[in-house]
């Protein structure tokens, strides 16, 4: 049975307590003892609500009797009531903001009171020194030189933001005598430079705007520390620069040699000019030399830092001279990174080798890296060979065609105007091993490569050209003056149309005819004398197009003004100037587009002995397009004569009947023509 505990008997109960009993004040006794706890009303919007007060706590807040929080009896001031508006916004950040401005200001001062002072100084003068219409900057130089060398201040604020782009600028505007006066001041720390955000621009400027004798002392420098250099974000670049551009050749095997062995950091051998040349005489260095080697190319691919030439020799030479287990371990890392090794020529034969002795997986796995870079490869100038490797030795064409040929058929125009690399990268694409495109050493370079391969050579060729056929064709329909618009781009076009006979259907090739044969009997078709690149390099004068018909006057879209810059007028004077030197000219007579009308008008005859009499014909197409008036112009220019000329000797009888039909009402003014073509033309076509 289950006992309860059983209730305690109040000591009222039980009578008097032994325990004492605490007196009560006179005040409180008087008092009756309220049980109730007070209640208040709060009268909001005419309703009356009530709410009780509950007493203070032992942790509660005390509040003091004042309704401003001051001292009891302190009458407290109300800030004033600010409307939330616009200006009031304005006002108080603007505020906020100089309050911050003085306490930074202030921190600066207490940190180094004399940099300080001196920093406010020096920045008094370079607002003076770096505007371009400045008067006596090598004065202003000079000052800034005493105020800055005599507290020898120039490593101590070379690191702040403010500060390094005043030695930046005095570097820029200096005498030689004073750059190398600074110089001395920043080599001993070239190395925190270097790793410093702000203060790698003040190295930087020393290879900008020093002389040779001012290079060698900053690479040497750099050569002291150039492992922990190689692996930080801000000095990797320098390493790069001062490697691939200003150091010379014993320097650069110096940089080298810190990679190979510790037995290289403080003590040079000039007689050690690859790695191989270690162990020459000392066949035991092979396998710490390769070890220490790889520790390092391990070190750059896992922080991404692979974007260096001093790095990708280094990886050249591992390749060749590692063995099976080692090279695969590093080739794995550097598998996805082909892109940003690609960078140079180094580089790009690293990239190849891993590509090329890498298995079926980890080709797919870098093709699928390397597309967001595909087009920035393909105009490269040592990108562009891994590019045109991998087209002519990937055996899988299907995942070629969406990770290499289409983004490259995206953006054919672009990769085609951006220059010669582009340009062999397309026509590998539809004309492979053609001379006229490539040199003999590279197309033998090339298909060396095939070796690594196991699809049948023209097989793979057939399917590239099937996945980039349709695009292509699209392309040059919309576009056509694009593929003619000068001699290198008109030659691409000829070798283009050359190879793919067979490879277009009759109608396909038809309309690619028809479509240049427009731009080439267009009267007002003009291209630049000399060949434009559209990387931004030189300026295109544009065309000044007629205005649409159905547009009235005051209803196109307004477009926003854009302020002007000051150097606008310059930019201007500089632009006429190139387009002065780089004229407009006839398209027919530009004697590069010449040369590949020419070319495409001899394949007509050429391509009915392979492929029949059925095939289209370019010198058709051209005939066809043409009117009388306009082969009144063409007979009285040498060239087009010599065209016209070209199409009679090339083309069928049904052609041969075309043109003589056009050019039987223009006898009299063929005849009296005197340019040799004019002439050939009347004896061929016995008028």
């Amino acid at each position: 049975m289950i006992q309860t505990k059983k209730r305690s008997v109040s000591s009222s109960e039980n009578g008097a307590s032994d325990k004492p009993v605490k007196k009560l004040k006179k005040d409180s006794a008087t008092k009756p003892a309220d049980t109730k706890p007070k209640v208040k009303t709060l009268k909001k919007d005419g309703a009356v609500k009530s709410s009780f007060s509950k007493p203070a706590g032992k942790f509660q807040k005390k509040t003091s009797p004042s309704a401003g929080g001051g001292k009891p009896g302190e009458k407290v001031e109300k800030k004033p009531f600010v409307a939330n508006t616009p200006e009031s916004k304005k006002e108080y950040w603007n505020g906020l903001k100089a309050k911050q401005k003085e306490l930074r200001q202030q921190r600066r001062q207490n940190k180094s009171k004399e940099l300080y002072e001196l920093s406010v100084s020096a920045k008094k003068i370079y607002e003076k020194l770096k505007r371009k219409t400045a008067e006596g900057k090598e004065e202003l130089v000079q000052k800034l030189h005493e105020l800055l060398g005599k507290e020898n201040a120039y490593a101590k604020i070379a690191t702040s933001h403010d500060t390094a782009r005043v030695i930046q600028c005095m570097i820029k505007n200096a005498s030689e005598e004073i750059r190398d006066q600074i110089a001395s001041s920043l080599m001993p720390c070239v190395v925190d430079l270097a790793t410093s955000k702000y203060g790698h621009h003040c190295v930087t400027s020393l290879f900008k705007h020093g002389s040779k004798h001012l290079w060698a002392r900053v690479v040497d420098a750099i050569i002291k520390d150039v492992l922990k250099m190689v692996n930080h974000t801000f000095s990797s670049a320098i390493v790069d620069s001062a490697y691939n551009e200003y150091a010379t050749n014993e320097q650069r095997n110096f940089m080298r040699q810190a990679f190979y062995s510790e037995l290289y950091k403080l003590d040079k051998d000039r007689t050690v000019h690859a790695m191989k040349d270690c162990w020459k005489t000392n066949a035991y260095m092979k396998t710490s030399v390769l070890s220490t080697v790889k520790e390092h190319l391990v070190h750059a691919a896992n922080k991404k830092l692979t974007d260096n030439s001093l790095l990708h020799a280094l990886l050249m030479e591992f390749l060749e001279e590692a063995g099976t287990t080692e090279r695969s371990e590093v080739m794995e890392l550097y598998i996805p990174l082909l892109a940003s090794i690609s960078s140079t020529r180094d580089g790009t034969g690293a990239a190849i080798y891993c590509f090329l002795h890498s298995v079926v997986k980890d080709r797919r796995a870098a093709l699928k890296a390397m597309k967001p870079y595909i087009e920035k490869l393909s105009i490269h100038e040592h990108g562009h060979r891994l590019i045109m490797c991998i087209l002519n030795c990937y055996d899988d064409t299907v995942t070629l065609g969406k990770q290499v040929i289409a983004p490259i058929m995206e953006q054919v125009e672009t990769i085609v105007g951006s220059g010669e690399w582009g340009r062999k990268v397309v026509g590998w694409i539809f004309s492979p091993d053609d001379k006229d495109l490539l040199h003999p050493t590279q197309i033998e370079l090339l298909n060396g490569y095939l070796e690594h391969s196991k699809k049948d050579k023209e097989v793979r060729r057939k399917e590239v050209f099937a996945a980039a056929k349709e695009t292509f064709c699209k392309q040059m329909e919309s576009n056509a003056s694009f593929w003619l618009r000068g001699g290198h781009t008109a030659l691409l076009t000829a070798s283009i149309l050359k190879n793919c006979t067979f490879d277009l259907q009759g109608e396909e090739l038809a309309q690619l005819h028809r479509a240049l044969a427009k731009v080439v009997c267009d009267p007002d078709w003009k291209v630049h004398e000399n060949e434009i690149n559209l990387d931004g390099s030189i300026l295109s004068l544009e065309v000044d197009k007629k205005p649409k018909e159905n547009v009235t006057p005051g209803t196109e879209r307004k477009i926003k003004k854009i302020k002007k810059s000051p150097f606008e007028e310059d930019k201007a004077a500089a632009r006429e100037k190139q387009l002065a030197s780089n004229p407009l000219v006839n398209g027919l007579e530009h004697a590069g587009i010449h040369i590949a009308l020419k070319k495409m008008i001899k394949q007509d005859q050429e391509k009915r002995q392979l492929a029949g009499e059925d095939v289209s014909q370019f010198g058709f197409a051209i005939v066809e397009e043409l009117t009388v008036e306009h082969a009144g112009t063409w007979i009285g220019q040498n060239r087009p004569s010599f065209l016209l000329l070209l199409i009679f000797e090339n083309s069928t009888d049904e052609v041969q009947q075309m043109l003589r039909k056009k050019l039987v009402p223009l006898k009299k003014e063929l005849k009296a023509q005197k340019h040799t073509g004019g002439k050939l033309l009347a004896e061929k076509l016995k008028l």
